[in-house]
């Protein structure tokens, strides 16, 4: 996963977490439905870019891990649809602008998902998707911006069409994936990316 999507991750999960009232005036977003139109097929894939860490290259591979090792909570990063995105920065706005009916009038992590979130419909086809391929879904936070689950390397290379390798990284060992995920095309509308797929986690800057 690269730096820039683990810091929009968090960004993400911060924003939603840190607002937690909501204003009595806040419209919501138009109904929107759902971005999955075509059925699943496994053989049409499309590539998720940005999520290979730099330091998984030759010169650092020490073989692939075991496949029954486990990868645990691990995240799909979601998207919302144009819709629904261009009216949060319309509220982002509004709630950030002295005199306007929904300054300072914020949103909970449930209402922020219920509003401005993938549709339901969407993420429960990614989410059978994930169990078809035998990956335990942990859990779907309010906000809907993410889904938590976990599996095995074997489920991470069926699934996602990348190897986990052992990574030796200035003498620490590490593990990532060796090339860019890949997922059906039909899921490609409502996913950003895959994070997670490595152990490799910030460090103080000092």
């Amino acid at each position: 996963m690269s730096r820039s999507l683990r810091y929009t991750t968090c960004l993400i999960v911060g924003w939603s977490l840190a607002i937690t009232s909501l204003g009595a005036g806040a419209a919501p977003a138009s109904t929107s439905g759902g971005l999955i139109t075509e059925p699943v097929d496994e053989h049409v894939l499309v590539t998720l870019h940005g999520n290979v860490r730099p330091e998984a290259i030759n010169a650092n591979d020490r073989g692939q891990v075991a496949d029954d090792l486990l990868l645990a909570h691990m995240q799909l990063k979601l998207l919302r649809s144009p819709e629904r995105e261009q009216a949060l920065q319309r509220l982002l706005e509004q709630i950030q602008t002295p005199g306007s009916p929904q300054f300072h009038h914020w949103l909970t992590p449930q209402q922020l998902g219920e509003q401005f979130g993938p549709a339901s419909s969407d993420i429960s086809k990614v989410t059978s998707w994930l169990s078809g391929h035998g990956f335990k879904v942990n859990a779907v936070p309010p906000s809907r911006m993410l889904i938590d689950f976990s599996g095995t390397a074997r489920q991470v290379r069926a699934a996602f069409h990348t190897q986990i390798h052992h990574l030796l990284v200035n003498g620490e060992p590490h593990i990532g994936n060796m090339s860019e995920p890949q997922i059906p095309a039909a899921l490609a509308p409502v996913i950003a990316g895959v994070v997670s797929l490595d152990d490799f986690r910030p460090r103080a800057m000092n």
